[in-house]
């Protein structure tokens, strides 16, 4: 066993000695957090440590981090490493990062002791160049801009200095031309408002003047330079407008000259959650006096910088100076609280328990009537519009509900297609078992398939990109993500307050909060459909989480975030049915007879009575009661089956709490006399001799054995060959037959 490491983490140099130092439950978590990590199984450290840097790794990883961690993560992008946890507090406005900075180290996306905190560099590229909203940096904001613009932006950030001692030299600049001290207008002059501790924030700014002045051979003559000499180098420009936007009270006080309206810009950007803006005016540099818009004035003076004709950007040093003492912005600690209309709570396991009965029993309906009568499948693999109508008056729902009841069948496995050339959507042999199992169980199955479904049944009726309709059980309604999707619904919805049926906006927050890189059109589509198909599946009642939705949504976010996953299919399948299992009534073995020739079930029939009562009846209305009726072509439907009129009296007689009518009595007697009075086989030629002594020598020859001939009457032989087949079989076994026609 390797040694756990201590709460207090050691000192280590590379990310590989980190890991090397890490104990068996912290690998044991990463690989459980990302799995792609142990495949194929890392041979060394130094190869766990590459495979952690990994670009797709990392962003599949962050993908499972809430907003206010991954925000966590944004800041630490931001601030020079090592950084101390309490610095990355101090960054994120004073709030409690040490939950966040373990869930990043638990995935390895940072590392080191909490005195000494380092990001994954493919961390810092997932982000982006402008994180937590903040823009590029000054340098690469200018980038692409001329001597001459910056020489002006240099000017108008100087001015404030004017009359200021530079602290490294103990002299005044007096505002000689281009230097600190120069006005926006050549005016020397002294800004009896800037505070005392600026000239310390911009003691470089003002070493700098110095090295612009000498390289652009500028001097301290008055009579300006040649023009090719006029204009100071673009490296120093740049140093010196940097380091002066990184000064906080100088920023403050360029943003305290502007307008209310050039405030109210600045304001906005930073709020926005994007530095960048759109502008005619990105382009336009002038002096600040010479402004005559509020972007003017925002750029004159470097708060904002024009990155090409149309936009403009808010530089990262001066977001990080006007937010204060919370530069990493407004961040998000808290969930947002899931609301939408009160329900009873009394009201919504019942209400769950019944949807639940109701979609076992579409289910069972629907298999029902496609084995009798199989449906033939489109070349393209779906069902046909017709079908889907079909289903959905066998069913009395909406087509939208057909096409979920059809999907829902085919993702527990109890509907497939035959493997012949004549290809048909027929019931499995999964759907046999199924039929025997207890009510909560073919539930649980019915759940369990539906959760880990990659298919969106709603999409059935829509067209697709080349303006085809969309079938029932194609592949074009197949969705990869459509599962975790779906479980985020599922865990988001399941933190609804008892009594609360959230809104669909409400469960999209929570989600975008919780899984803030996960947004996009399927899951706005996913979020509807879950609330829509967790509400026929009895997951939840009447809008509200039931019961049996929180259990479900334990199994996929439990607070072991292992144990849903360890546990498998058949866990989530015992649980789920446990949990309905109290919701139900106590199924019943018996049936109320009624002299209409209907049967009445007061409650949810036991498996093998419903296997019963359903060959001997018709379904004629469900409820909380289900009405069967009994007629000479469902009791024909028994005898077919092999039963005998005994067998039914003597089953109804032991299901009937009141004794059996005399008029269901006197039917079943009366559709067993007539019953098999014709009778219908196979048959694919016959053989026919008026010599019965030479029929029944050719029946029991044993050349003739492989013909499958079956004496039906004296003069009368059937097979099931072809007739040209037979006629061969017959003379090769020696015999001398003749063909005849139908004439």
């Amino acid at each position: 066993m390797r040694k756990p490491v201590s709460d207090s983490y050691p000192e280590v140099g590379t990310l590989a000695d980190w890991l090397r130092a890490s104990s068996d439950e912290e690998l044991r978590r990463l690989f459980e957090l990302r799995p792609d990590l142990a495949t194929p199984p890392p041979p060394d450290f130094d190869i766990l440590a590459a495979r952690v840097e990994i670009r797709v790794s990392v962003v599949r990883a962050l993908e499972g981090l809430d907003l206010f961690t991954s925000e966590v993560a944004a800041a630490l992008t931001l601030l020079p490493a090592p950084v101390p946890i309490g610095r990355l507090a101090g960054f994120c406005g004073g709030l409690d990062v040490s939950a966040a900075v373990r869930a990043l180290r638990a995935r390895c996306l940072v590392w080191g002791p909490d005195e000494a905190l380092r990001v994954i560099p493919s961390v810092s590229d997932a982000f982006g160049h402008r994180p937590l909203g903040l823009g590029r940096p000054v340098r690469d904001c200018l980038a692409g801009h001329r001597a001459p613009q910056l020489a002006r932006l240099y000017a108008a950030l100087a001015r404030p200095l004017a009359g200021i001692t530079d602290p490294a030299s103990g002299v005044a600049d007096n505002g000689h031309a281009g230097g600190p001290g120069a006005t926006a207008g050549g005016d020397e002059g002294t800004n009896p408002s800037v505070a005392p501790g600026l000239a310390g924030g911009l003691a470089e700014l003002a070493r700098t003047a110095g090295a612009i002045r000498a390289a652009a051979g500028q001097g301290l003559s008055p009579r300006p330079a040649p023009a090719a000499d006029r204009t100071p180098p673009r490296e120093l420009l740049i140093n010196a407008i940097a380091t002066a936007l990184a000064d906080r009270e100088l920023v403050e006080l360029l943003a305290a000259e502007c307008s209310p309206a050039a405030r109210q810009i600045l304001d906005r950007l930073l709020d926005a959650g994007s530095p960048l803006g759109s502008t005619a005016e990105a382009e336009r540099l002038c002096a600040p006096q010479d402004a005559s818009t509020p972007v003017e004035e925002l750029l004159a003076r470097g708060l904002l910088i024009g990155v090409d004709s149309h936009e403009v950007e808010l530089p990262r040093e001066v977001g990080l100076a006007l937010r204060g003492a919370r530069p990493a912005g407004r961040l998000h600690p808290e969930p947002p609280a899931l609301t939408g209309r009160s329900v009873d709570p009394g009201s919504v396991d019942p209400a769950a328990a019944l949807a639940a009965e109701t979609i076992a029993r579409q289910v069972t309906t629907l298999l029902d009537a496609w084995g009798a009568t199989p449906v033939v499948p489109l070349r393209t693999g779906g069902i046909s519009v017709r079908d889907l109508r079909a289903a959905a008056r066998l069913l009395d729902v909406p087509e939208r509900v057909a096409a979920f009841v059809i999907e829902l069948a085919d993702a527990a496995g109890l509907v497939g297609r035959t493997d012949s050339a004549d290809t048909r959507v027929v019931p499995t042999t999964a759907y046999d078992r199924w039929l025997l199992a207890e009510p909560a169980d073919r539930w649980a199955a019915l759940v369990a398939g539906w959760a880990w479904a990659a298919t969106v049944s709603s999409l059935v009726g829509e067209r697709d990109a080349r303006g085809k309709q969309i079938a029932a059980l194609s592949l074009e309604v197949r969705r990869p993500a459509a599962a975790t999707l779906r479980h985020l619904v599922l865990t988001a919805l399941a933190a609804a307050p008892e009594g609360v049926a959230p809104s669909p906006d409400a469960v999209r927050a929570l989600i975008a909060w919780r899984a803030p890189r996960r947004a996009g059109p399927l899951l706005d589509r996913l979020v509807e459909d879950t609330l829509f198909e967790a509400e026929l599946l009895g997951l939840t009642g009447r809008g509200v989480p039931a019961a049996t939705g929180r259990a479900l949504a334990s199994h996929l976010a439990p607070e072991d975030a292992t144990a849903g996953w360890a546990s498998g299919p058949d866990a989530l399948v015992d649980l789920l049915a446990r949990t309905l299992t109290p919701l139900l009534p106590e199924p019943v073995e018996e049936l109320l007879l009624q002299a209409d020739l209907t049967a009445v079930a007061p409650g949810p029939l036991a498996p093998w009575v419903a296997g019963e009562i359903a060959e001997l009846a018709d379904v004629e209305s469900t409820g909380g009661a289900t009405v069967y009726r009994f007629s000479e072509a469902s009791l024909r439907r028994a005898l077919d089956a092999g039963r005998t009129a005994a067998e039914i009296h003597e089953l109804l007689g032991r299901l009937a709490r009141s004794g059996v009518p005399q008029a269901l009595r006197y039917l079943i007697d009366d559709t067993a006399r007539r019953h098999g009075l014709l009778r219908v086989g196979p048959a694919e030629s016959y053989l026919r001799c008026d010599d019965p002594a030479l029929l029944a020598e050719v029946v029991s020859a044993r050349a003739t054995q492989g013909l499958g001939l079956r004496q039906i009457a004296p003069t009368v032989v059937i097979s099931p060959l072809p007739a040209a087949q037979l006629l061969d079989g017959l003379r090769a076994a020696g015999y001398a037959p003749a063909g005849e026609g139908a004439d």
